[in-house]
């Protein structure tokens, strides 16, 4: 394998994805961080065609919430919305059969890119369903972060990293590439739902022969994907608060009162 597209967090967002696709000019494998479901309007359409190319996955916090009807346990500023949007969208686009997929993602997926490890989850090493790792963290945190339960076995290499590997991880929609006492650690952004202020689907790429880690931005059809979402029948003010998202890239203030 030479090239490596790593995406995450979809969420039902086809179009999306299929601008990726479309305009990645080759790959050898995808590799994909969770969150194929919930806020867009085709999950479904979403997992048939990652299953049909082959993709490997992990488990998102919304994939799980999906697959075993529990909270996704998401951060404050959605969760209104995400909790009705599962219930009264998701939920119903869905059959038992995609559901039992999403049932079956293993949370955590460590494989060899020549003689580099690399660790995928959807959040973080030490939670990976919920923890978010942002790009701002720091160095201490987040090498503890990297390595889960250090400080209980060594007080006195709590600082140190593991060195050599290449984590990648997503669930914050906030696309970066950091490296931390010869850590790599990055975030694809979001496929479907960008929240760093550029509207356009994220990806990374990974080149093996040249050693690289490309972080990339496609432009889509995002306005094919509202119409997807007002076809529904969704009501504001869940509604205008996830085209705003798409539009801008950005999360926008929670309503006062949901109707």
């Amino acid at each position: 394998m030479s090239r490596l597209l790593v995406i995450s967090d979809i969420h039902g967002n086809h179009d999306a994805l299929r601008g990726i696709i479309d305009n990645v000019e080759r790959y050898d494998e995808i590799i994909v961080l969770g969150d194929l479901v919930d806020y867009g309007p085709e999950p479904g359409e979403v997992i048939d065609f990652l299953r049909e190319h082959g993709a490997r996955f992990v488990r998102g916090n919304h994939d799980d919430a999906v697959g075993y009807g529990r909270d996704c346990r998401c951060g404050e500023s959605t969760h209104w919305v995400s909790v009705w949007f599962r219930e009264n969208i998701t939920n119903k686009l869905l059959g038992e059969n995609d559901k039992g997929f999403l049932r079956s993602l293993p949370e955590r997926l460590v494989f060899q890119l020549d003689s580099i490890i690399v660790e995928a989850v959807h959040g973080s090493p030490a939670s990976p369903l919920y923890g978010y790792l942002y790009p701002n963290i720091d160095d201490q945190e987040l090498c503890s972060v990297l390595r889960p339960g250090l400080r209980l076995r060594d007080k006195s290499r709590e600082k140190e990293c593991p060195v050599g590997k290449v984590f990648l991880v997503g669930h914050t929609h906030i696309q970066f590439l950091r490296t931390v006492k010869g850590t790599l650690i990055v975030n694809p952004g979001s496929v479907g739902q960008p929240r760093d202020g550029d509207p356009r689907a994220g990806y990374l790429l990974i080149d093996t022969d040249n050693d690289s880690f490309m972080l990339g931005r496609v432009k889509y059809d995002v306005e094919k994907t509202i119409n997807k979402l007002r076809a529904l029948g969704i009501p504001d003010p869940y509604y205008g608060f996830l085209v705003q998202i798409l539009r801008e890239g950005i999360v926008p203030p929670r309503p006062c009162r949901e109707k």
